[in-house]
This record gives structure tokens, sequence and C-alpha cells, in this order.
């Protein structure tokens, strides 16, 4: 498959028909990500618990949730209960890898590549803590 076939598929995906597709396929960062998608998609993103005190969820150190290279959560791979606080400061991790991915850099150069959920554990005032640590791995 080639960056012409990649970018028609996303199109499709999106639902855009040629008009409402132009100016994504004229843009020069998309072309970019065109380019380094196919690449990209080779990997997923592991974010595994590293440290996990009072999690009301049940998160366990060792367990490891599931993303594709575009942040997409791969609930088939994921533990039966995913802890929604864990979300948003994943999300800004998630970012950095996918970035690196489009971009054409390694997927593993970032450098603050943990996060935790928003409680703030018991000896704070909340109920526990659970630490993430995210990593791309090529996908089995």
């Amino acid at each position: 498959m080639d960056k012409n076939q990649l970018a028609n598929i996303i199109r499709k995906r999106l639902a855009l028909d040629d008009k409402e597709f132009k100016p994504i396929d004229e843009n020069p960062k998309f072309q970019r990500l065109f380019e380094n998608a196919l690449t990209a998609s080779k990997y997923r993103l592991v974010a595994e618990v590293v440290e996990s005190k009072g999690c009301h969820s049940g998160h366990i150190t060792g367990q490891k949730i599931f993303f594709d290279s575009s942040g997409n959560l791969l609930s088939r791979e994921a533990p039966e209960r995913v802890c929604a606080f864990l979300m948003p400061n994943l999300v800004l991790i998630i970012n950095a890898f996918f970035e690196n991915l489009m971009n054409g850099r390694p997927p593993n150069e970032v450098m603050f590549n943990r996060t935790g959920c928003f409680d703030v554990g018991h000896a704070c005032g909340g109920w526990g803590h659970v630490v993430l640590e995210v990593r791309a791995e090529p996908r089995p």
C-alpha cells in the first residue's frame, strides 16, 4: 500500500467527500502523516501499571492496557475494568508517542513516559494511586 491508497482509506473512514478532504490532502503535515502511518501501524502502545496501591478499579502492578498506534484502546486486550481516571493523563503521553510515530521519529524517544491517575492516594486524602509507564512495541 502506498501513501495515496492510505489517504483514500482515511478519507473513506472519515466519511469525507473529495471537496471536504482536499484541504487535508493538500496539507504538508498530513502528507508527512500519510508517509509515516504505514510504518507506525507496525507498533502498538502499551501502558503498563508499574505501581498500584488502593486502586478501586483493581489495577495491579504488571497489568497492561493496549492501544493501537493511532491511540485507540484495544478493548479486546484490555482488563475487564479500566478506570476512567487514568485516561486524561494517559492521553497526553499517548499523544507524544503518536506525534513521534506520525513524524517518522523513533516512538520510544518520549522522555517523560510515566503518568498516574487523578487519585492522590490515601496519604493525601484519596483512596489509592496508580502509576503507568508507556512504551511502543512491535505489534504481535
